[in-house]
């Protein structure tokens, strides 16, 4: 596993913000095609502020580029993340208000992660200079991806104040230098500050030593939380082998599994028949109701239920899950290919077709039974009345993509419907 030292670079911020947006950050990063719930632990950040902005360094053994995502666009403000991996290259991802702006690698194939790189290096210097003190002319040697013999070791320094040249990975602290002075030297300083831990509470409190104001923290919820809310569970079992297939041309026909006093066990049974390849299709309807409005005439509260569906597809050795909320007449899929998602524009992105519908290729899991769905689906299931926060493109970036309509119209409403009628069994 790789290991990546991180820095951040935030100019004209001061360190309470960033800090505490970093603390409200939630768990949940899709690395590689797997889902990592590692909690952004604060306690592992270095810190440096000037002036001029905020430095952040620490080392991690994934590549989180929704973090600085997420922070750009709750500060409002450009965010640079640069990364240092394995001391073999580095790389720099540059946000602005939520959205990615540009991604370089020195050396773009060595991570095996999909990356690749278009953008001419003269451009990427000009989106650099827009926020950051330097000039264009002096950022353009550092944002050419190495050759192979600079890989090998016959790279040269960019300038004559280098300390590394081209072929180091420790290039990145001459980079960071000259991109933003202030930071000199920040990468492998011994000066920087940690996070301080949080207060310990006070023992001569009568509050926190009285018996009964102790709590013990509630334990998370587990997807077991979904059955009040289940409504109907179908399945699709694999086509029957040749021959019997070859003359089917009928839409198969589902199977309505009996879900009356199920328990977590049967839940979980059901899901990793599905992630075991032994069902082609599960389809998970629930009943939710809306916060509810009083009439203060007849003196009670009326709530509205919605109809919520969970799709999981498996296709020609491929995976999509899906969830229809009728509430919002929303479709939201899970993100397979989350670097796609976050570094690629929307007029480039690659489609494919997948149950017969031309959709973004970035929702579509190559592999028939892949290890991220499992626990995202576990995740939702147990948040079902929570799960704007799940949902949550901010909250969550990179983990689902929605078309989620601006306002509920009757012409969205039916959108949806037909929505409903090429992905669900209706």
């Amino acid at each position: 596993m790789s290991e990546f030292l991180n820095a951040l670079i935030i100019p004209r911020q001061r360190r309470r913000h960033v800090q505490a947006e970093l603390e409200r950050l939630t768990p949940g990063v899709l690395y590689m095609g797997q889902l990592d719930r590692t909690p952004f632990d604060l306690s592992r950040l270095e810190w440096a502020e000037r002036r001029e902005g905020v430095f952040v360094r620490w080392t991690q053994s994934i590549l989180d580029l929704s973090a600085p995502r997420i922070l750009s666009g709750r500060l409002n403000c450009p965010v640079l993340l640069a990364y240092l991996c394995d001391e073999a290259f580095w790389g720099c991802a540059l946000f602005y208000k939520g959205s990615p702006v540009d991604h370089f690698r020195t050396a773009p194939g060595l991570l095996h992660d999909g990356f690749t790189d278009s953008a001419p290096p003269e451009r990427r210097a000009a989106w650099l200079a827009q926020y950051f003190p330097a000039g264009r002319e002096d950022l353009l040697p550092y944002l050419v991806p190495w050759t192979p013999e600079e890989l090998a070791g016959a790279g040269d320094p960019v300038s004559p104040q280098d300390a590394h040249p081209r072929g180091d990975g420790w290039q990145l602290s001459d980079f960071l230098s000259t991109l933003a002075p202030w930071t000199r030297d920040m990468l492998t300083s011994d000066q920087l500050t940690t996070t301080p831990a949080a207060p310990a509470p006070d023992r001569s409190s009568p509050k926190s030593n009285a018996p009964d104001r102790q709590r013990q923290p509630e334990a998370a919820p587990g997807p077991e939380a979904c059955l009040p809310f289940l409504a109907g569970v179908k399945v699709l079992r694999p086509k029957p082998s040749f021959p019997l297939s070859l003359f089917s041309k009928s839409r198969p026909v589902p199977e309505a599994v009996p879900h009356d006093g199920w328990t977590r066990q049967e839940l979980s049974d059901i899901l990793d028949q599905f992630c075991s390849g032994a069902l082609d299709r599960l389809e998970l309807d629930f009943t939710v109701y809306s916060e509810g409005t009083y009439v203060r005439r007849l003196g009670k509260a009326f709530r509205r239920s919605y109809r919520l569906t969970l799709v999981l597809i498996r296709e020609a050795g491929r995976c999509m899950c899906l969830l229809l909320d009728d509430q919002e007449s929303a479709l939201h899929r899970l993100i397979a290919d989350r670097d796609t998602y976050m570094t690629v524009d929307s007029k480039d992105l690659e489609k494919t077709t997948f149950h017969g519908q031309t959709v973004n290729q970035y929702v579509v899991f190559p592999q028939p039974c892949p290890a991220a769905i499992r626990p995202e689906v576990d995740y939702l299931l147990a948040r079902l009345d929570r799960r704007d926060d799940v949902l949550s493109p901010t909250r969550r970036m990179g983990v689902w993509s929605g078309d989620v309509p601006m306002t509920n119209t009757e012409a969205a409403k039916r959108q949806h419907q037909e929505n409903r009628q090429i992905w669900c069994f209706e």
